[in-house]
């Protein structure tokens, strides 16, 4: 189940999870929400997915749902239920933002956000589905933290994009930082301020192939956003050779989903900017020696599609059919 008309990559994972199932011989549709006039976004048209916009409630159906259809499908009764785990901190977050929420919002400013995830998990969440599947390794112990057990199946970069990794000339590397100004912009303003003679780049309003040349020509790539599942960039940055820091939010803090030393990882405090500044600095002046620190983060990157495979297949040959 997924938006409709919509191209972001939480979608992508969905449309690829439906395309496997359906190479591996199983009936699968992908369901869109919405009442778009034509369901598939032109980037999705080469999985050739077949879909639907109805839900048969039938206990001989699975539907899998991503964390933000959690409260959707409360109505079905039937149909077996899984969620992939694509997020935690999105499942939460409508809950601390919408005004309808307002009792949340407002508990959360006095310091009980802990109490209000809990209320909401298990109010939500418990004991409403069969089968839960993880994205990350961060998600694996949110659940395990409230007694649910659950499945890795853990993305990967598309063979096209991984072409982009081959012949990337090192020494023709620039002296730039690179960063997501929708991801942790409010502390990256700060180092900006602290590192006016740093030449940093916002990746925005730029076509892939845009962003891909960029990442190839620069030495680093930072993202102190908030990490709620494996995000793409930070791998996207490393295969393409640039040295990765990182802060300690959501699936940064697990050396399982960014496989980097805490050289590279480091808390988004303001007492720790000179430190961020200097391990910038580092990083451009001697490149050459910092890069070879995410090698293990690269061949990760790069085997990531079989293990993504050998997780498939041991999910689905678990979930019986009668």
């Amino acid at each position: 189940m997924c938006p409709a008309a919509t191209f972001t990559g939480g979608p992508e994972l969905l449309h690829q999870l439906v395309n496997k199932m359906t190479l591996a011989g199983y009936e699968a549709y992908m369901v869109y929400s919405g009442d778009a006039e034509n369901p598939v976004h032109p980037n999705f048209v080469i999985y050739n997915n077949k879909y639907t916009t109805e839900i048969e409630d039938n206990p001989e159906n699975i539907l899998i749902v991503p964390e933000i259809y959690i409260t959707k499908v409360g109505h079905l009764t039937q149909i077996r239920k899984c969620v992939w785990w694509l997020s935690i901190d999105n499942f939460f977050k409508p809950y601390f933002t919408y005004p309808a929420f307002w009792m949340f919002k407002m508990l959360k400013q006095i310091g009980l956000e802990g109490m209000c995830k809990e209320l909401i998990f298990k109010l939500k969440v418990s004991d409403k589905f069969q089968y839960h599947i993880v994205q990350s390794y961060y998600a694996k112990m949110f659940l395990k933290q409230h007694k649910i057990e659950s499945e890795p199946l853990y993305d990967y970069l598309s063979a096209a994009f991984l072409q982009n990794s081959t012949g990337i000339d090192l020494s023709a590397k620039k002296p730039q930082v690179l960063y997501n100004p929708k991801k942790g912009f409010e502390f990256t303003a700060k180092l900006i301020e602290q590192g006016k003679d740093i030449n940093w780049i916002p990746l925005e309003g730029m076509k892939p192939a845009e962003v891909v040349a960029l990442l190839k020509e620069s030495m680093v790539y930072i993202d102190f956003g908030t990490h709620p599942g494996r995000d793409r960039f930070p791998r996207e940055a490393a295969i393409l050779q640039c040295c990765v820091i990182t802060g300690k939010r959501g699936s940064a803090n697990y050396y399982e989903d960014v496989p980097i030393t805490d050289q590279y990882k480091i808390e988004d405090k303001v007492s720790n900017i000179p430190h961020i500044i200097n391990t910038i600095r580092a990083c451009m002046s001697d490149f050459h020696t910092h890069i070879q620190a995410f090698e293990s983060y690269r061949q990760m990157i790069l085997s990531a599609e079989k293990m993504y495979m050998e997780s498939f297949n041991r999910i689905f040959e678990q979930t019986p059919s009668e």
